[in-house]
């Protein structure tokens, strides 16, 4: 399972680049265009705004969950004895969890409505918009999935264990999950 988890994280992570990569060369295109030729490319905001920050922000929250590097503030966890540290593992992981499978099932609402109505935005030219609200509930369901992963081995694998509740201690320089 952490295998399969491991390459769908890739690939959101390469996806992920790929979109901001496409980003970089669009906005960069568009600026030269505008003041080489006054001729910038029609929706270069909408589709910046709407495809790929959107992909470049939440396409990489599964492989962020898979090397436990989310933003930490751990200046009393480090002091806490191992029982406590246990249970406020045991807590985020299973906080985070629920907080994205509930993100994944509201923006799932959100996408299936947004393609019925082939929703669009409007600014100087309308794009549509339906096709990235699908990346949310994608996000948000594999990053959630990883959670419980890492939840279950928490409990079943004494190695996974001591790696997370080790995770922000100050000796510990890196985890490798």
């Amino acid at each position: 399972m952490k295998r399969i988890l491991t390459h769908l994280s890739n690939l959101t992570l390469l996806l992920s680049g790929l979109f901001l990569f496409a980003m970089m060369v669009h906005v960069a295109a568009d600026v030269a265009l505008r003041y080489a030729m006054n001729s910038p490319i029609p929706g270069t905001l909408e589709i910046v705004s709407a495809y790929y920050m959107v992909a470049g922000v939440f396409l990489p929250l599964a492989a962020v969950e898979l090397a436990r590097a989310s933003i930490a503030v751990d200046a009393a966890y480090q002091f806490m004895p191992h029982f406590m540290k246990v249970s406020c593992m045991t807590m985020v992981l299973t906080l985070s969890a629920t907080v994205y499978f509930v993100l994944a099932y509201t923006s799932w609402g959100d996408a299936l409505r947004s393609f019925r109505i082939n929703e669009q935005m409007m600014g100087q030219y309308f794009v549509t918009v339906w096709p990235s609200r699908f990346v949310l509930p994608v996000s948000f369901f594999l990053a959630g999935v990883i959670c419980v992963v890492y939840l279950y081995q928490f409990f079943t694998n004494k190695e996974v264990r001591a790696k997370l509740v080790g995770v922000h201690d100050v000796e510990q320089e890196e985890f490798h999950g």
